[in-house]
């Protein structure tokens, strides 16, 4: 089978609480920062927000990239590492329900979930407890899969871990010689803190298109104006997309720069707002649509999540994004 999209990341079960900035203070928590937690700093969370109302849902921001890419009419496939529980069975039954081909293997332990708080600007905060996410190696890579994709789609957060990195270098490498073009989100400025020296020698190697926001770019170019990162990182990658809040987005290919304008909702939940751009625009240049028109399904994408709570979109939403299609 061909797909318009493979993506590998990081296969987690979303905890999603609306809390207030109290009870960020309380936590000593950053507001807008992803940590890497343990289950007892979890289970702390999970007691602080016992009289919350709790939502779950599928979880992990590559998924929900190949989730409303498949909602869009695209053919997506996924891999990752799940354990071998409960909800790693309930992930996976939800993952193919959303129409998207599972590559997900399973392992004894536990299935990865991040607790995401919510405050009332809509800002949110990630604590993931990554389970047997931090185990996907290099034998749990498609080969077949990512050979059969026109995109290989890989997330940040997927270099967390040593073993992670070596499973992502085995897939990059049998996407450039099956002529497979490979996007990278750089997914959160934290992440990119975190590993900058190793994301730009994939972006100088192998990264076709870059997915960013305008912190992740300051801190991988050290410059404050978009039109300066975009001119530094295309040294590297001739397609960048960056996207600027309300401000919209800038796309550079080929040395072209389109505006998007970002589309005007009332934000109530951010989460999955960058995953839902990356769909919009993953599918609209796997159907050959051009970068104006993609980069305005993008928009749209993200306005229409940010306007809900949590990643997913509940309903026809090919329906709901058809003029722009």
């Amino acid at each position: 089978m061909k797909y318009d999209v493979f993506g590998l990341g990081n296969p987690l079960i979303d905890i999603i609480l609306h809390v207030d900035d109290t009870f960020m203070t309380e936590l000593r928590l950053e507001k807008g920062s992803m940590n890497l937690v343990d289950t007892e700093r979890q289970k702390e969370i999970l007691k602080k927000a016992a009289t919350h109302q709790i939502t779950t849902a599928l979880g992990g921001s590559a998924a929900n990239t190949m989730v409303m890419t498949a909602q869009l009419g695209g053919k997506t496939a996924y891999g990752g590492k799940l354990g071998k529980d409960p909800l790693g069975d309930d992930y996976q039954n939800q993952l193919i329900k959303n129409g998207v081909t599972s590559y997900l293997v399973k392992q004894e332990g536990m299935t990865g979930s991040t607790i995401i708080l919510v405050n009332p600007d809509a800002e949110r905060t990630m604590n993931t407890h990554l389970g047997m996410c931090q185990a996907f190696s290099k034998e749990n890579i498609s080969k077949e899969g990512i050979q059969n994709a026109s995109y290989l789609y890989v997330e940040g957060y997927l270099w967390d871990t040593e073993v992670q990195q070596e499973g992502v270098i085995t897939a990059l490498e049998y996407a450039k010689a099956a002529e497979t073009k490979i996007a990278l989100s750089l997914s959160d400025s934290f992440c990119v803190e975190r590993h900058k020296e190793k994301f730009q020698r994939l972006m100088d190697n192998y990264v076709d298109i870059l997915f960013c926001n305008d912190q992740e770019a300051s801190l991988m170019t050290d410059e404050i104006e978009p039109e300066e990162q975009l001119k530094k990182i295309s040294q590297s990658v001739d397609h960048i997309v960056l996207t600027l809040g309300k401000k919209g987005s800038k796309i550079r290919c080929n040395d072209s720069i389109v505006s998007i304008d970002a589309f005007q909702t009332e934000a109530i939940d951010t989460t999955g707002a960058g995953d839902s751009f990356a769909a919009g625009y993953l599918y609209g240049i796997t159907q050959g649509f051009t970068i104006e028109k993609a980069g305005t399904l993008a928009a749209y994408c993200a306005a229409t999540i940010v306007g809900q709570n949590g990643p997913r979109y509940d309903g026809d939403f090919r329906e709901c994004v058809a003029q722009y299609l």
